[in-house]
């Protein structure tokens, strides 16, 4: 392995989280600390963790109305560019292609959660854009 990878996966963006995140934060210093929180997920555990477990000091929960689809969101406590109550979401691949040296945790969406719950289309969203994901990335490999 490179020397200069650490954790267990890549921790790679999609295009549309990158957008998102653009929006959220005009202020590239405020866009780098939230890829900060998004790069903590680097360091997921090999073995699958249920919302009991501690992973790093990350607060998340897998997205309950999307059960088995290994699809999470990573709450981030601190106010960035104005911004509160941000959530990364994120798929978990166990997959690693031929050019891979290590699975990656794909960041889906970044977005400001107005209440508790998703709405009918955060999910529809989620679930396009995973099924996207697979399809371009892990379907003929």
């Amino acid at each position: 392995m490179p020397s200069g990878l650490t954790g267990h996966y890549h921790v790679v963006p999609t295009s549309a989280a990158i957008h998102e995140a653009e929006d959220l934060f005009p202020r590239f210093g405020d866009y780098q600390q939230a890829r900060s929180h998004a790069l903590k997920l680097r360091f997921w555990p090999a073995s699958d963790p249920d919302e009991s477990d501690q992973v790093v000091d990350l607060d998340w929960e897998w997205i309950k109305s999307m059960p088995g689809a290994k699809v999470g969101e990573l709450r981030i406590d601190d106010v960035i560019g104005g911004c509160n109550n941000l959530r990364l979401i994120f798929y978990v691949s166990d997959v690693i292609l031929l050019d891979d040296t290590m699975p990656k945790i794909w960041i889906l969406s970044v977005l400001q959660k107005k209440s508790n719950s998703f709405t009918t289309h955060n999910l529809a969203t989620f679930r396009g854009r995973l099924t996207i994901l697979k399809k371009r990335v892990y379907e003929n490999h």
